[in-house]
């Protein structure tokens, strides 16, 4: 295992060598960002469709991106990817004090809390929730949970953001009448904003909900269309109707 991994970590900094790849070469930590994602994107729809084979491969391209990210940073002489690993081996023995020390814990909230007992002694793992880098609705979760331990500013249940959710369509309802694009982008952020908190209430990741929502539109999208050049006589309702009952019946 480590003879492999010290190979793949020598292919790599060759591609990056005066010999290497010019696309390689060329790529810094500003660049490699987009890759991350959308490598990480990958394999969350790999999962999602349980096409572990692919799986296998998706998550190699991930390994990729953190190799050429380490070897910049070492040729820049900031970290190497020796010390990534060093890092996150110290960090999980910390965090896990009821597997490598004399903590005990009976379930996974109690994990969950020690976990995050010793996240809070680390002074320097604070990252600040104000960062634009987290995706939207990922970066509006953070938010909310930082300012409810902080300052318990939080709603006290899902019926609570129900309300707000209420709310704020009546506030967008009002602006859409008017017109103004400045204000119905306003009142559909704050809409967002709700929706991404009420995931956070209910330990849903809005992100990994939105996205197999998308996935599943585009399944029945695709039987939607497949089925108005066969079925003609049918309503665009009765269409969509049938489309839902197929895809539903194959996730099964």
């Amino acid at each position: 295992m480590k003879e492999k991994f010290n190979d793949l970590v020598k292919i790599t900094k060759r591609l990056r060598s005066k010999d290497g790849c010019p696309w390689d070469k060329e790529q810094t930590f500003e660049s490699l960002r987009s890759h991350l994602i959308e490598e990480s994107y990958e394999v969350i729809s790999a999962i999602n469709e349980k096409d572990y084979i692919n799986l296998n491969e998706e998550l190699g391209d991930i390994l990729l991106q953190i190799l050429l990210i380490s070897n910049i940073a070492e040729e820049e002489n900031i970290f190497t990817i020796e010390q990534v690993i060093e890092k996150l081996s110290e960090k999980l023995i910390r965090r896990h004090p009821h597997v490598f020390g004399d903590r005990t814990a009976k379930n996974s909230d109690d994990a969950k809390k020690i976990w995050e007992e010793q996240k809070n002694r680390e002074s320097n793992q604070t990252k600040s929730p104000r960062s634009k880098s987290f995706p939207s609705l990922i970066r509006a979760v953070e938010i909310s949970k930082y300012y409810s331990k902080a300052s318990n500013l939080d709603w006290e249940s899902s019926s609570d953001l129900l309300q707000v959710l209420d709310d704020e369509k009546n506030e967008l309802q009002a602006v859409l009448k008017k017109g103004n694009e400045k204000e119905i982008e306003e009142e559909l952020g704050d809409v967002l904003f709700t929706i991404a908190n009420l995931c956070r209430k209910e330990n849903i990741n809005p992100e990994i909900a939105l996205n197999e929502s998308s996935d599943k539109f585009v399944k029945r999208a695709d039987v939607f269309l497949k089925l108005r050049s066969e079925l003609p006589d049918l309503s665009e309702d009765e269409l969509w109707d049938k489309a839902k009952s197929i895809t539903k019946k194959s996730s099964k």
